[in-house]
């Protein structure tokens, strides 16, 4: 089934649009990644160094979505303010998820969050989630409240277009795979030992450095993602509303849990763009213990 059937019979008309122009511009960002790598002298607002290829795809998924006129405004992990528009979906995005592995050529993504009031709010607000894989294959993983499905794009003659690859994808029930970011060292007490744990238990350490393909590894064979409180830094790295709160909402579709170590992501109401939360994801038994571990810790 191709990507257009599948969202006109299965999305709400606002999400389907949007959708469709995400996998448009998604298959643009994926044939210039190799012309666009070289780094700009320029740092976003979240004090991180921007390549060429962040603010490429930035712009690519910019134009897309607001040329829809479904969006009512867009943020964006690569810009200070969102861009405002006339629809009415509030989306957050992270257009280029890990882009310090193309150097490496190892997968990397984007995330797309659609949301039903301003932002910042909380994740509770979604209404829809996508991310795009690029790696071995593009895929689109996404999830509208009903089930989490994928689409990978194929050549069709001379153009490329998206063909589904798999539908009400579920997190295994015996979770064979982890990786946790952070260094080691800088690891909160019940994390460090929770990870030996893991290891104890015959789990197998994956960890690429990118979320989308962590997390992609985890939807795939169960187990748990986590780029978790560090003593140095208690809040974590990732962004609620670009990137936590819609890979929450999806995993949860797909049958798992997620936490920031005291309660469910999609309950945190974000009062600034770029806020941050450390973030446990995957299988609910894994995510419940961690959880249960860190809050014993601080009772």
């Amino acid at each position: 089934m191709k990507l257009d059937e599948f969202l006109r019979l299965n999305a709400p008309e606002d999400l389907a649009g949007l959708t469709a122009a995400i996998a448009m511009a998604s298959l643009t960002v994926w044939e210039s990644i190799p012309f666009k790598s070289g780094l700009l002298s320029e740092v976003n607002p979240s004090g991180e160094t921007q390549k060429a290829i962040d603010v490429y795809s930035n712009d690519a998924f910019v134009e897309a979505l607001t040329g829809t006129g479904l969006a009512s405004e867009v943020a964006s992990e690569e810009m200070a303010e969102p861009v405002e528009a006339k629809g009415g979906v509030s989306v957050a995005m992270d257009p280029l998820d890990g882009s310090s592995n193309v150097d490496t050529n190892n997968p990397i993504g984007s995330i797309f969050g659609f949301y039903s009031k301003k932002l910042p709010t909380a994740g509770k607000n979604l209404t829809g989630a996508l991310y795009v894989t690029y790696g071995s294959m593009v895929t689109l993983t996404f999830s509208f409240g009903k089930g989490v499905h994928r689409f990978v794009a194929v050549r069709d003659g001379g153009s490329m277009g998206f063909e589904l690859l798999g539908v009400n994808l579920k997190l295994p029930a015996k979770p064979e795979v982890y990786g946790f970011g952070g260094a080691r060292k800088d690891w909160i007490p019940p994390v460090a030992r929770f990870w030996h744990s893991l290891e104890e238990r015959g789990l197998r350490n994956r960890y690429c450095g990118t979320f989308v393909g962590d997390y992609n590894q985890v939807l795939t064979r169960g187990g748990i993602f986590s780029y978790p409180a560090l003593v140095n830094r208690p809040r974590g790295k990732l962004r609620v509303l670009y990137e936590s709160a819609p890979m929450a909402y999806i995993n949860q579709q797909a049958g798992g849990y997620a936490s920031d170590g005291e309660g469910n992501i999609l309950d945190i109401a974000p009062t600034e763009l770029a806020e941050t939360s450390p973030l446990y994801i995957g299988s609910e038994p894994l995510v419940r213990e961690v959880e249960g571990d860190i809050l014993s810790e601080k009772s």
